[in-house]
């Protein structure tokens, strides 16, 4: 978990524009390389949560390991978007919130559920074959 967790923390830090909620996105490049530019958030989360997901010793634990990656990574691209003095208004607290829960429903979920439903597949298959 702590693998899965500072990795996506770092990118939702270094890449905070791509992640947090904005009305126009400046996507890196690097994302032109991607069959689907505009998902990259998604990707790089997918990527991150790997280790939590297959590293775990069982399904509760893939799950709680995938699941507090995902609620507490986002904090770190909160701290960065409320630290900026652009941000810095009377919406502030409703604007972070909002991005917090744009993150986690946007960009995490879907990589979230696709690889606990990997991790449950690879159990399943696992017990299944011996017995």
């Amino acid at each position: 978990m702590l693998t899965s967790l500072a990795l996506l923390s770092t990118v939702m830090v270094i890449w905070a524009e791509i992640f947090n909620f904005s009305k126009t996105v400046r996507l890196p490049e690097w994302a032109n390389l991607l069959p689907s530019p505009i998902n990259v958030p998604a990707y790089l989360t997918l990527l991150c949560l790997i280790p939590a997901a297959l590293a775990s010793t069982s399904v509760q634990r893939t799950v709680q390991s995938v699941a507090a990656s995902v609620f507490i990574a986002p904090l770190f691209a909160i701290a960065v978007y409320a630290l900026n003095p652009i941000h810095q208004n009377p919406y502030l607290f409703a604007n972070a919130l909002f991005s917090y829960g744009w993150i986690v429903l946007f960009h995490c979920t879907a990589p979230a559920f696709l690889l606990l439903a990997v991790r449950a597949a690879a159990h399943y298959m696992q017990v299944k074959r011996h017995g």
